[in-house]
């Protein structure tokens, strides 16, 4: 089977055409995706969740397009289809698009499957939920035919979240914009040497255990990468960096004062759920309980360790654990995906934005100390999570977003 990525160990992240790539849970692609939807009265999201995915895919594909300059247009085409399904984003058709447009089909849809598992079917005068696949879209057709990045738009047509047969997207060239490039890798971080393992067991063993698996949707018919009894994308790293970037540009002067509170707020929120689905999911599989349980130490550090080397292994930089005791824990993350775009784009910022990060950590550290035995691990499971959530807080110790060497946040359980 073809694996269209690899995994950097210098940037602990996984790659294709110079774009880093992390796996991301369905729960948090749209639970993240119903919240910023909630904006669009005040906020006009295709700048904001497609031209974000567009510049991304564009930058991706023109740099492997450009190393296989011989290779056909319906080789082209079905190269990104192959890549789309390996992403774990569907079953992709892109056979009647043409260098004037054209459409492109799903017949199985991450987005719009996901949609209606977590919240039901969408209205018919809704718009469709494949803002992303549209971004996408437009982006790699660019990259195929070898025009700038911002020649096509796009709009959905059909979406199966609406009860649709297929999702369908209509691709044209519009008014040519001039957009900004990709982030790519962005301003990278010098690795430290890894710390000294105080968890009673080598924290590369489990890295090397989920690296292992080779994830992808190539595996499945329908393009879906199912793991640990759900489904997973590997997902562009600078995607949501991207938007929530664009979001806090516009924050105060769409939604008044307290807009940039607003939009911490829906990033915290969502990675923090989305640290009781991931945990939830992995912790309770039987993946981990054949293979990391009898080697992980249980006590509450190297609890702490297992939750960190998941992210590691998912290629979100390196999660690890500086220091822990009952009440605090510090914990570096090194080439963190999310600082390396914002400092490559806009520089050192006035305060620190790790909020994804932030909200991740602050859901470990409930689940570390809840230690729930879930009987399903579902929207349900993540509400009861947060509602039991104590008092648990973090802070940005260290920031490289406003200048320090380091990320480094501490979290605070009271």
């Amino acid at each position: 089977m073809e694996i269209l990525d690899t995994y950097l160990e210098d940037k602990s992240t996984y790659q294709f055409g110079e774009e880093p790539l992390s796996l991301q849970s369905e729960y948090f692609n749209v639970s993240i995706l119903k919240a910023i939807e909630q904006l669009g009265g005040k906020i006009d999201l295709k700048p904001v969740l497609v031209v974000s995915a567009q510049v991304l895919s564009y930058a991706q594909f023109s740099k492997f397009f450009e190393e296989q300059r011989k290779m056909k247009e319906e080789d082209r085409k079905k190269f990104i289809e192959n890549y789309f399904a390996h992403c774990g984003f569907g079953k992709l058709s892109v056979r009647s698009i043409s260098n004037k447009g054209g459409h492109a089909d799903l017949n199985s849809d991450h987005y719009a499957s996901t949609w209606i598992k977590y919240f039901g079917e969408r209205p018919k005068n809704h718009p469709g939920v494949g803002y992303f696949t549209c971004g996408f879209l437009c982006g790699a057709i660019e990259a195929m035919y070898e025009v700038p990045c911002g020649t096509f738009d796009g709009k959905q047509s059909q979406c199966m979240s609406r009860g649709e047969s297929k999702s369908r997207f209509e691709i044209f060239r519009g008014l040519r914009r001039k957009l900004n490039p990709s982030p790519s890798f962005g301003k990278q971080q010098e690795e430290d040497e890894p710390l000294t393992d105080t968890s009673g067991i080598n924290d590369y063993k489990i890295i090397e255990l989920i690296k292992n698996l080779h994830l992808t949707g190539l595996a499945t018919d329908n393009g879906f990468i199912d793991a640990f009894d759900s489904t997973w994308t590997k997902h562009y790293a600078n995607y949501h960096p991207l938007v929530m970037i664009k979001l806090l540009m516009q924050a105060e002067k769409k939604l008044g004062k307290g807009g940039v509170g607003h939009i911490r707020k829906i990033f915290t929120e969502a990675a923090e759920g989305n640290a009781y689905f991931t945990l939830g999911k992995i912790l309770n599989s039987k993946f981990w309980k054949e293979n990391v349980t009898g080697i992980a130490s249980t006590d509450m550090n190297g609890k702490w360790h297992s939750c960190l080397d998941i992210m590691t292994g998912f290629g979100c930089g390196r999660w690890e654990l500086a220091e822990g005791s009952s009440t605090e824990y510090k914990v570096n993350v090194i080439n963190n995906p999310e600082t390396n775009a914002f400092l490559k784009l806009v520089g050192n910022t006035k305060a620190p934005l790790g909020y994804s990060t932030g909200g991740f950590l602050m859901g470990l550290a409930n689940y570390i100390q809840k230690n729930p035995s879930p009987e399903a691990v579902d929207t349900d499971f993540v509400e009861q999570m947060k509602s039991a959530k104590g008092d648990i807080s973090y802070k940005e110790e260290q920031s490289r977003m406003v200048g320090s060497e380091k990320d480094t946040l501490m979290i605070l359980v009271h």
